[in-house]
């Protein structure tokens, strides 16, 4: 209630009962401590505890204390807020007396919150911080002690601190000297934070980063190994060739080669499973052995040479590198008269017929290379036959299965359609136009795109348009 005549009634009334209760000095007195012993029940009540000293007409303090009394009153009000302000103060402060048979320590009562020990077993133990300073800082301690005593400080360091409990806390201190006139040191003052949560925070984010670091320089290995075997030179009687790989952010495995051999060449297109360095590996493995086998056998059946291949294969990934990866691979074995024998397994070949003005879709019979030690029972040869302006499409499912935005795949009608289009140009333009169709039509590259035409008949025969 905020009514002024009210509030004047209530005070005139208290008045009125405290002149009726105190009726002499001496009365006003006892009044007085009996009031004091109520507010301070702990220790010795006196009437300073609930009086002010009386002013004089200029405002200065009138008291009957001697002036070295007054003196130590105020130095004792001073330290009394120095002391509650560094309390409150979400920091172990401390200090430390330097001076000739001196030991005197303060700690701020925070130390228990950080440490688990007790301001008093603290103070009671002047080499308590010591025993609990982890071992392997306290060279660390040391030097920058060192450095700090000599420049005077501040100093700083983090060091470990081994809790009550054991928990490690991390510390980050600093501290001053701070002298006498003379130089000499008085004492040492400063204030410790406990940092462990951002250590924590830090060594997350370091070993994300050395992780993320080597993840990266794995697959910029797995990259130039993978581009590194591609073919450079794809020249081949009577077949007009281009190619391209990209590839993806984490290397997919893709794989084609082109080997000529005397009166025609060696095809291949496949893909590794899984991705990274190790599909990377398994990948030049592939080609090293294939391109062998090859140059030991070039008239060798396809059939033969990938049952090999995949023993090779299946060694070095099961025992050496102890994984688990495999192989989807076609290999194919041209002649100039326009004759594919081919064997193992991977995407459907589209095949434009220029006679005929359609698509054929070739299946892959096989197994998968890697997978297991033998597949002869399970690989056969097949054969096709492309006459002049036919055109043979190999490609990986990296083109097929791009996905747009709403997660349809590209598939292979798709594809169809942009071989349909770009028919009647070269091979080099045919791989662009695919590549360009995957790269409008997926919203990001997930695994690595490889494309491979090839038009049997007179190379450089068709338009550029």
């Amino acid at each position: 209630m905020n009514d002024p005549d009210w509030n004047r009634r209530l005070e005139s009334a208290a008045l009125a009962a405290l002149e009726k209760m105190a009726t002499s000095a001496e009365s006003a007195e006892s009044l007085l401590g009996t009031l004091a012993a109520g507010l301070f029940p702990k220790g010795v009540a006196s009437l300073d505890q609930v009086t002010w000293p009386e002013r004089h007409g200029n405002g200065t303090m009138r008291s009957s204390l001697d002036p070295q009394a007054q003196a130590e009153a105020r130095l004792r009000a001073a330290e009394a807020r120095y002391r509650t302000l560094v309390e409150q103060i979400p920091a172990v402060t401390f200090m430390a007396v330097l001076g000739e048979g001196k030991n005197e320590v303060y700690v701020s009562p925070h130390i228990e919150q950080m440490l688990g020990f007790t301001q008093e077993e603290w103070l009671g133990n002047p080499f308590l911080w010591y025993r609990q300073l982890h071992p392997d800082d306290r060279g660390l301690w040391y030097d920058e002690f060192a450095r700090g005593c000599q420049t005077g400080g501040p100093f700083k360091a983090e060091c470990r601190f081994l809790a009550r409990d054991g928990r490690v806390v991390w510390v980050h201190g600093e501290a001053r000297l701070v002298r006498d006139d003379t130089g000499r040191p008085l004492f040492l003052q400063g204030i410790g934070f406990d940092i462990t949560e951002s250590k924590r925070a830090q060594e997350v984010l370091l070993n994300e980063a050395v992780h993320t670091a080597k993840v990266e320089e794995e697959l910029e290995i797995a990259r130039r190994v993978q581009t590194s075997i591609l073919p450079r030179e794809m020249e081949v009687p009577r077949l007009e060739i281009a190619a391209t790989m990209i590839p993806a952010s984490e290397v997919g495995g893709d794989y084609y080669d082109v080997l000529p051999i005397p009166g025609g060449a060696w095809i291949a297109i496949g893909d590794v499973s899984g991705h990274g360095l190790n599909s990377g590996l398994v990948m030049l493995m592939v080609q090293s052995a294939m391109a062998a086998l090859v140059q030991a056998d070039p008239g060798a059946p396809p059939r033969d040479v990938l049952c090999r291949l995949n023993e090779v294969v299946y060694d070095n990934v099961r025992k050496r590198l102890t994984h688990d990866d495999h192989v989807t691979l076609s290999i194919l074995r041209y002649t100039e008269d326009g004759r594919f024998v081919y064997a193992g397994a991977h995407e459907e070949m589209v095949l434009y017929r220029r006679a005929t003005g359609r698509i054929e879709l070739v299946d892959t019979p096989g197994t998968w290379v890697g997978a297991r030690r033998g597949i002869w029972d399970a690989t056969v040869d097949s054969t096709m036959s492309l006459n002049e302006g036919d055109i043979l499409l190999l490609y990986t499912d990296g083109v097929t299965e791009a996905r747009d935005a709403n997660g349809r795949q590209f598939d292979i009608e798709r594809l169809t359609d942009v071989l349909m289009a770009s028919r009647d140009k070269p091979c080099e333009r045919i791989v662009a136009d695919v590549v360009a169709a995957v790269r409008a039509w997926m919203s990001e590259q997930a695994d690595d795109i490889s494309v491979m035409a090839l038009r049997h008949g007179i190379v450089g025969a068709y338009s550029t348009r």
